[in-house]
């Protein structure tokens, strides 16, 4: 059959056809981002915090190195007590993380709730997370730091009945629990200095060595606990023991001052070294001591009649 179309119009609706059908082919869609959050920890606990005191603890929000796409949201805090102290919002790149704080503040004593919602744009985990949150509020802890303020305090105004006392009672509160050790350490220092200014020489050893005895002794209070017992060993006339104590104290702060009472530093820790020393006719070691408490001095004579006199004048001296 002869066409009516002329070989123009032909080529044209052909055209026209092949360019409709091209365009009702489905075009290729870009993949879809896969984004990949990860919260640590799942969860905190800030265990016990003194009243109106704070605990800060750290939440970790990353994208993994594995994703296609920015995670983005945002952090949110319920529960009394809580709050974020940082970033409530993010937008990271794969590979990149945050750290945001959360500040547990108790304000009375008891268990304290809440949770922490991290709103987010992830593949792989729903939205939002929740982290939870716990923590105790502790008014024991403050009445027993109130005590040891309060008798170091009194003992550095010399009233070393009122410090024993106060020391007294806050060891009793301390024994409560362990998770106040390193408080009893302290009390107990407290209590062993008061009694040795008592001269209750036997009763004050035995409150610093139990004061070392805790395992979270704290490093100050360690050395405290160890001058005192230099000098309570001395005053017992226990020499060796003076000498190690004396020693344990000087080798690890060799310019210790007791802040309690300035006049108890090292070159008095020196002279117990060096009058037990003499007492123990290690009349070279004693000598030695004294070169280093009066390097202007020094050499100081090793002779023991000298040495007396010159440790003795060293005493009203310090």
């Amino acid at each position: 059959m002869r066409s009516f179309l002329k070989p123009g119009i032909s080529l044209t609706i052909a055209f026209i056809l092949l360019i409709s059908f091209t365009a009702c082919k489905k075009q290729p869609s870009e993949p879809s981002a896969v984004i990949y959050i990860s919260v640590t920890p799942s969860s905190l606990n800030f265990g016990y915090v003194a009243v109106n005191q704070y605990k800060d603890m750290p939440i970790v929000v990353k994208n993994q190195n594995n994703s296609t796409g920015k995670l983005t949201g945002t952090v949110n805090i319920s529960g009394n007590g809580f709050s974020i102290q940082g970033a409530t919002q993010f937008n990271l790149s794969p590979g990149d993380s945050i750290i945001t704080y959360v500040r547990f503040t108790p304000t009375s004593d008891g268990a304290f709730s809440g949770a922490l919602s991290i709103t987010h744009n992830a593949t792989n985990l729903s939205s939002p997370l929740t982290v939870q949150l716990l923590g105790n509020g502790d008014a024991t802890i403050n009445q027993i730091i109130s005590l040891i303020q309060s008798g170091w305090q009194s003992f550095s105004n010399k009233n070393y009945d009122d410090a024993f006392t106060k020391f007294d009672q806050a060891v009793s509160l301390s024994r409560a629990n362990s998770r106040y050790d390193s408080l009893q350490a302290e009390a107990e220092c407290g209590r062993g200095w008061s009694r040795a200014y008592k001269r209750e020489f036997s009763l004050a050893r035995n409150d610093l060595l139990n004061s070392l005895a805790h395992q979270s002794v704290s490093q100050s209070v360690s050395l405290n606990s160890k001058a005192g017992i230099a000098l309570v060993h001395h005053a017992l006339n226990e020499f060796s023991s003076a000498i190690q104590r004396a020693l344990e104290v000087l080798n690890a702060n060799p310019n210790y001052v007791f802040a309690y009472d300035n006049r108890v530093y090292y070159k008095r820790l020196r002279l117990v070294l060096a009058q037990s020393y003499y007492t123990l006719g290690d009349f070279q070691s004693a000598a030695q001591q004294l070169d280093i408490i009066d390097p202007a001095g020094a050499p100081h004579s090793t002779d023991p009649a000298v040495l007396l006199r010159q440790i003795q004048d060293m005493w009203s001296r310090l």
